[in-house]
């Protein structure tokens, strides 16, 4: 009896350790952490407000994000990072403003950086926070590829650019090694893009149109126009996102891969003609900018209010073409007198979602991270038959 309440004692010791043990192991580790002072640079911008959290200082430690207190949700934080993450360094920040494409971050270092990290392979995740509750919840925005060591510069490309949601207020990079692994990122949420906007002179703006017009309608009656008392009306509009939600889009349009509208410039255009005489119609538009400072790295698109639709009033899309070389933009309004005599054409840029890369065929998994949980229920189950057999 004395021997098999030895045995029984054995496995409940073997068993309770195996529980230590994996819970040990099912958190980031900050063993070989090393605050490395400096600044961010994303894209080759310096960030102001960045700086390296330190280890366990309280308030803005690498431990406060791992182990969460009153401010921060730790258990989302370690989900981003990966419970198995040997975390070296970490830096964070503010102020990248919404909408911005990000493919590279950079931290200058303000002295050596330690040898455990310049001979080391790396990895960094680009965890983000929201303020959805009381407490800040962390998800990962992006991976980089492998660390690049540049005398005092650590480079982090990106596997993926990340664009910068609107919602995000801090981001927080943290050079791993293990972790989670690389993992598809949020669902991207479309987004209005104002950095770019840039309001032109009237006498650099040049209106032709296609002929023949409409009846009761001459070019002579086409003209630009100053936006005048419009012009915070439009910057206003075109600073959120909720823009996007007041987009009637043309047929074919496919909604669900918008990725960005980024707002270029705003012109007015004026048509002087008697409504009671005159027939509506198409008007083809070409509307010449010189010094047209704006790039379409998608597809060009012109959005005109729609005056019916007050008082939360409706933008009309119009697909657009651009010639570079005469910095013209042409497209067609039908139904003229829908939205004129006078309205404002937002021209904008429309990026979609590209469709990712096919996944290679065939998979493989390891077994490796079931085998704690499997010989602990093994343990536990040969205690109980024990038990069992005692009775």
């Amino acid at each position: 009896m004395k021997t098999k309440g030895f045995i029984r004692a054995v496995i409940l010791a073997m068993a309770l350790t195996m529980l230590f043990t994996t819970s040990v192991l099912a958190a980031p580790s900050t063993d070989n952490y090393q605050e490395v002072p400096g600044t961010v640079y994303y894209n080759g911008t310096e960030l102001s407000g960045s700086g390296p959290l330190s280890k366990n200082d309280g308030g803005d430690s690498i431990t406060d994000y791992i182990n969460g207190n009153d401010y921060m949700d730790g258990a989302s934080f370690r989900t981003a990072i990966g419970d198995n993450a040997d975390v070296y360094s970490a830096w964070s920040g503010y102020s990248i403003t919404a909408g911005t494409s990000i493919s590279l971050f950079e931290i200058k270092a303000a002295g050596a950086i330690p040898d455990s990290i310049k001979n080391g392979t790396f990895i960094a995740y680009i965890v983000k926070d929201r303020w959805d509750t009381d407490k800040a919840f962390f998800t990962k925005a992006a991976t980089s590829k492998k660390a690049a060591i540049d005398g005092q510069t650590i480079k982090l490309e990106l596997e993926t650019p990340m664009t910068w949601e609107a919602d995000a207020s801090q981001y927080v990079i943290v050079l791993v090694k293990g972790g989670s692994g690389p993992t598809p990122p949020d669902p991207v949420k479309p987004v209005v893009i104002s950095k770019d906007y840039y309001e032109y002179p009237v006498a650099s703006i040049d209106v032709n149109v296609d002929e023949p017009l409409p009846a009761g309608i001459t070019t002579a009656n086409i003209t630009p126009r100053e936006l005048g008392r419009w012009s915070n009306m439009i910057k206003r509009y075109i600073s959120t996102n909720d823009t996007l939600d007041s987009i009637d889009w043309p047929d074919g349009f496919e909604r669900d891969k918008l990725l960005s509208l980024s707002a270029l410039t705003a012109v007015g255009i004026e048509i002087n003609y008697n409504k009671d005489a005159a027939a509506d119609g198409d008007i083809t538009f070409h509307v010449k900018i010189d010094g047209f400072k704006g790039t379409f790295a998608g597809t060009p698109y012109v959005f005109i209010v729609d005056p019916g639709t007050g008082p939360d009033y409706r933008l009309a899309a119009f697909p657009t073409q651009y010639d570079a070389e005469t910095k013209t933009l042409t497209f067609t309004v039908a139904g003229y007198q829908k939205y004129f005599s006078y309205a404002i054409p937002i021209i904008g840029d429309v990026k979609l979602k590209t469709p990712p890369a096919p996944e290679p065929t065939g998979s493989s998994s390891s077994g490796c991270n079931a085998a704690p949980w499997n010989l602990l229920i093994s343990l536990c189950a040969a205690f109980l038959c024990f038990k069992k057999y005692k009775g």
